[in-house]
């Protein structure tokens, strides 16, 4: 029976959840957080570190540290906010006014 529900459909039903970018919100509490985060990051997921209120040294660290799992991963890294940055996989793309990190670690702390 033809339905408005069945109407000219000719393609195939693909699953979304599937391609689903997950986000995962961080804020380390020593450099040993480092390497998990850096797991999320190979998964493909998004990472959102919040330095807020970390130590400036351990902070330099692990922003060094993943910006370069980052790059090794063809990833990109956006400064959101003074002590915020966003990790994102390459398949991702974050758009609006944000600055790319390249040159600004040194200026963070």
């Amino acid at each position: 029976a033809f339905t408005p529900a069945n109407a000219g459909f000719s393609g195939q039903v693909v699953n979304t959840s599937a391609n689903k970018i997950q986000l995962i919100l961080v804020r380390p509490e020593s450099f040993n957080d480092a390497p998990t985060i850096a797991a999320n990051m190979r998964a493909k997921k998004a990472v959102v570190l919040n330095l807020e209120g970390v130590e400036k040294n351990l902070a330099r660290r692990v922003v060094d540290f993943l910006s370069g799992c980052g790059y090794a991963l063809d990833g990109t890294v956006k400064k959101v906010s003074q002590s915020t940055y966003i990790f994102c996989p390459h398949n991702m793309e974050v758009l609006g006014d944000l600055k790319n990190l390249q040159g600004e670690v040194e200026n963070y702390v």
